[in-house]
């Protein structure tokens, strides 16, 4: 995935000072599509595979695989979402070096040997993969006044009560529970959609190559 590096099976992963070398190897393919541990480790380490869990994974990299593999099934299907501006992509490295950190963010690439431009493959594709589900799930999700209400009064007061705050009255908060539950029914329906794209996927996992 990273330019040339990401076919180099035989190259070596620069970890941090005192850290064995690990040879680098294929953890998965998809639809004939590489991943290399290369991949998993970047992706895991600069948070390029989306948000992080609420209870992060023993291992991230697992978490930065599925990530991975879904973009591929994903990318794969989308052929009319292939272009990424210019403009578009400096705002994306602008954002993750200011996500990361300045400091942190050499650090990062230096772990592992990269220089800034590697990681534009990375950002291009979770733009794409994002703009392919923006582009699937683009319509509406209704969401009628007793959802909302339903809402207000099983979740969001019991929320506020909990954080010592007094509840807003429901007309002033209606709206922002309108988008909340729409984002999250939007959230359900696309991993549903990922989850059979990916069983009519080839994907081959080695995950012999994580250890």
């Amino acid at each position: 995935m990273i330019m040339a590096k990401r076919v180099l099976f035989a190259a070596l992963l620069v970890a941090a000072a005192g850290r064995a070398q690990t040879v680098n190897c294929v953890v998965a393919v998809v639809n004939g599509e590489i991943i290399t541990l290369l991949d998993v480790e970047v992706a895991a380490e600069f948070g390029l595979v989306g948000a992080p869990s609420a209870e992060p994974a023993a291992d991230p990299r697992l978490a930065a695989l599925d990530a991975l593999i879904d973009g591929k099934v994903v990318l794969g299907l989308a052929r009319d979402v292939r272009s990424v501006a210019k403009d578009e992509l400096a705002a994306a490295f602008d954002g993750l070096r200011q996500s990361v950190g300045e400091e942190a963010f050499g650090l990062k690439l230096a772990k592992f040997g990269l220089t800034p431009k590697d990681l534009e493959t990375f950002l291009e594709d979770r733009i794409l993969y994002e703009r392919a589900l923006a582009l699937r799930f683009s319509q509406s999700i209704p969401v009628s006044i007793t959802e909302i209400e339903r809402h207000y009064r099983d979740i969001y007061v019991p929320e506020q009560v909990r954080l010592g705050a007094a509840p807003q009255p429901l007309d002033r908060v209606a709206g922002s529970i309108e988008s909340r539950i729409r984002d999250g029914r939007r959230s359900e329906q696309t991993a549903d959609w990922v989850r059979d794209m990916r069983k009519s996927a080839d994907i081959q996992i080695k995950k012999d190559c994580l250890k």
